[in-house]
């Protein structure tokens, strides 16, 4: 969900790392790394792959280095690769387009033709935007279509997911269907409950109720007080079925969100706009369908533009959203090769914008845009590189605000309270199994802004309590660069 501008607003009353202060010395540093040394021994990091690098942000000190060189999995650290390649190539001022436009003849509120709803990668497009569409058609006087309501996803080509995502990962709303049509997160909003007595059928609530997705309910009502088992799979031989089995106990409430991936996230956005017209008094008289294209010379009914960048960025790299680092590595394709927008163009433009920074691309594995995919490799040094050239370009206070704070906004929100490091890191985390990352700035007390990558791979993440082993570290070792 968008981050709101109540929540940036505070972010932005926040002070800032800022250049300057007092030059690190050889003693400074020295006492770092002793204190850094400390910090990171103990059952934590056993066994683990580690890579740190922080270097003075102004003057380009390096304070530590470990295995700065090796190739790390990133997870959702690379994320700040599509990002910052999506503000140097796409601007600060982009936002997403989504536009309804008509293809045939106007007379008397009669179109003679088609209705196309035409996607550009809006992933916060939502039911109220598509009312508003539906409205003001009505409004200009249109009340009935000959032809169907058609979805148009071509901005962008058709691969539904990156190389190197799991297959287990698919049926949940972080790894949802990738398209230009894309519409509320590509999610169904899903709710279960127990069913009228145990052995009976559980029950089912899905927003928005559409045909467009088909649920087979297997979910049964287990005995009051057992555990919940409920499961949810996605049949890859029925590509629009949501699966639901397992039981749920007996008197429980309703479940929370569960928030499955949609399977075809346009045909559930076309659905829900054909709703619309029909409650406005549009009568659609063909249906509807996927897969169109509008043709050239279709007349502009109406268009939505997202958030503006700031709003969105921060929306993008404060909750890790997935699917905007996908769809942004396919209009950064779109912006420098031409439609339709994919992602190994996306990718060209990303290597092309590493060795502007000075990056060597070979030390980089690119495999899609968010850091879900098995695949993506990159460097502490990369992950440097690409911060220092946001610090030092004209987007430094947009890349601050969008980045999460430690205690207080994104996926740092509950992070490192208490300790030194709250308020003062301002860093993209990353979360898979077996690896844990972070990148960013710290504000200092004496020194001025820190730059730093801190990666972790082969991490055993079973062992009981490891991520609040983990998670003390981390903070402990960001700690010691705010108090040196």
């Amino acid at each position: 969900m968008p981050a709101g501008a109540a929540d940036l607003s505070v972010v932005r009353t926040l002070p800032k790392p800022v250049a300057g202060g007092v030059p690190w010395s050889a003693r400074d540093i020295a006492s770092l790394r002793k204190d850094l040394a400390k910090a990171m021994k103990g059952p934590a990091l056993r066994g683990a792959h580690v890579g740190l690098l922080a270097i003075d942000t102004a003057r380009g000190t390096t304070l530590v280095a470990q295995n700065a060189d090796d190739a790390f999995q990133p997870a959702s650290n690379f994320k700040l690769l599509v990002g910052s390649t999506a503000l140097e190539r796409l601007g600060p001022s982009f936002a997403f387009q989504t536009q309804v436009l008509a293809a045939g003849t106007i007379a008397d509120g009669t179109l003679t033709g088609d209705l196309y709803l035409r996607g550009g990668g809006d992933v916060h497009l939502n039911a109220k935007d598509l009312d508003d569409a539906a409205a003001a058609i009505a409004k200009a006087g249109l009340t009935r279509i000959t032809g169907q309501v058609v979805g148009d996803a071509s901005r962008y080509d058709d691969q539904r997911y990156p190389d190197g995502w799991d297959y287990d990962d698919l049926p949940w709303d972080y790894a949802p269907v990738v398209t230009a049509l894309s519409f509320d997160e590509n999610v169904l909003h899903l709710y279960i409950s127990p069913g009228a007595a145990p052995g009976e059928a559980g029950v089912l609530r899905a927003d928005p109720v559409t045909s467009a997705i088909t649920l087979d309910n297997r979910l049964t009502t287990g005995e009051p007080g057992s555990k919940d088992t409920s499961v949810l799979t996605r049949p890859w031989d029925q590509p629009r079925t949501i699966r639901i089995g397992g039981s749920y106990p007996f008197g429980a409430k309703e479940s929370g969100d569960i928030r499955p991936a949609a399977p075809d996230p346009a045909e559930l956005a076309v659905a829900v706009f054909t709703q619309a017209l029909a409650t406005h008094g549009v009568t659609v008289v063909g249906g509807s369908q996927t897969g169109g294209v509008a043709p050239a010379g279709a007349t502009v009914l109406w268009t939505h533009a997202s958030e503006p960048m700031p709003e969105y960025m921060a929306d993008f790299w404060w909750p890790s959203d997935n699917l905007v680092g996908e769809l942004f590595l396919k209009e950064i394709g779109a912006a420098t090769a031409g439609l339709p927008g994919t992602s190994e163009n996306g990718a060209k433009a990303e290597r092309a914008f590493l060795t502007s920074i000075g990056v060597d691309p070979g030390t980089v594995t690119i495999a899609d845009g968010s850091g879900l995919s098995n695949y993506d490799r990159i460097t502490p040094r990369a992950l440097v590189a690409i911060l220092q050239h946001d610090w030092n370009g004209p987007n430094r206070e947009l890349v601050l605000e969008a980045l999460p704070v430690a205690g207080v906004s994104g996926t740092l929100r509950n992070a490192y309270k208490g300790t030194p490091a709250e308020k003062n890191v301002f860093a993209k985390t990353g979360s898979i199994s077996h690896v844990r990352t972070v990148s960013g700035f710290i504000r200092t007390k004496r020194h001025g802004a820190v730059t730093f990558s801190f990666l972790v791979n082969d991490w055993i993440d079973q062992a009981p309590h490891a991520s609040e082993r983990l998670a003390i570290v981390r903070g402990a070792v960001l700690s010691e660069f705010v108090t040196h």
